[in-house]
């Protein structure tokens, strides 16, 4: 019956124990999923910023190319004011010289005319013909003087400008790639951030599954250890209050130190469980009893009672749980003779 007992208990330990192992794991892979969900949402925070950035240089690159497409129509403008300006100058040079030919006309009238009247006046009017025709293309030279130096002009400050807007443009470009540079090199800095976050949390869970191992481990182990000690007395009077003795071992199964447990009769725990302790004294002394002690605790006593044919025998037994560090003791009552076939056992149970 107690096998039977011992092995139901260490199936039960056993489910109890695959069971937590089984609820551990899943608690492991739990916290696993969750740093998979963070890693996935920081990846669609990391697109969406990569996208709006991307949306953006593309704006900026379109408001530059619609104002450089307005700078080329204001040159564009200019050029054809050029032009137009160029073809009203032709079209007064044309009107003038289609006047000088009608004064021209009208001056060979009136000087055929003069001529009849006098050679002086003729000569006067051809003096005052030739200062009008000198000032005429003194004004005319100055006109394309002026003309040619307001294109000069004009061409000098629409190339500045456009070197002008050319720089601009450039060093905006530029600074768009330093802002591309920046936001990679601040972008690796933050994955290599996260990753060492990770690594090191990944590191921790795994030296925390570790240690609960270890000691689940350990559990199992100590759990299978088998404890058992037989051990009996020698014949002699024993003291009262005093503990018993057994340094003669007849069984030992899982205790190393047994010198210890020889001198001082202290059976000291070393793998906690459920224990079967017993006792068979044989005694000579009438009216006496003895002791369990469980650490300083009397677990049972057993009176030895009327002796017959020179001496008697009694037998105590109990069951308990027994932690590491626990002590169970024999003690006599009262001073009592001892014989060599008086011996103590325990067994670990589970």
């Amino acid at each position: 019956m107690v096998e039977i007992f011992a092995s139901s208990l260490g199936s039960e330990s056993q489910s109890l124990l695959s069971c937590s192992k089984f609820h551990f794991e899943e608690k492991v892979l739990e916290k696993v999923v969750r740093l998979e969900n963070k890693m996935e949402v920081y990846e669609e925070k990391i697109k969406l910023w990569e996208a709006s950035v991307s949306s953006k240089l593309e704006h900026k690159m379109e408001v530059y190319a619609e104002k450089i497409t307005l700078w080329d129509a204001s040159i564009s403008s200019s050029l054809n004011k050029v032009t137009e300006t160029k073809k009203q100058t032709e079209i007064f040079f044309d009107s003038m010289r289609d006047a000088h030919l009608k004064d021209q006309t009208r001056f060979n009238i009136s000087f055929h005319e003069a001529k009849k009247q006098t050679e002086t006046f003729f000569d006067l009017i051809r003096e005052e013909h030739l200062l009008d025709q000198t000032r005429f293309n003194d004004s005319f030279l100055e006109a394309v003087d002026r003309f040619k130096l307001q294109s000069e002009n004009e061409t000098e400050f629409y190339e500045r400008r456009m070197n002008s807007l050319l720089d601009s443009f450039s060093s905006k470009v530029q600074e768009l790639k330093e802002a591309e540079r920046n936001r990679e090199s601040t972008m690796k800095l933050y994955l290599r951030q996260e990753q060492n976050r990770f690594n090191e949390s990944f590191d921790k869970i795994v030296r925390k599954f570790q240690v609960r191992f270890n000691k689940s481990l350990r559990k199992v182990a100590l759990t299978q250890q088998k404890v058992a000690l037989t051990a009996c007395a020698t014949s002699k009077t024993v003291s009262g209050e005093t503990v018993v003795q057994f340094p003669n071992i007849k069984t030992n199964i899982g205790i190393t130190d047994l010198s210890a447990y020889q001198s001082t009769g202290k059976f000291v725990c070393t793998v906690a469980g459920l224990y079967h302790v017993s006792a068979v004294m044989m005694s000579s002394t009438n009216g006496q009893y003895y002791y369990i002690y469980k650490n300083n605790a009397v677990m049972i006593w057993t009176y030895y009672g009327k002796v017959v044919n020179y001496f008697q025998t009694r037998t105590s037994v109990f069951v308990t749980m027994l932690d590491v560090g626990d002590e169970i003791t024999v003690r006599t009552a009262g001073s009592q003779y001892i014989y060599s076939d008086s011996c103590f056992t325990i067994v670990r149970l589970n």
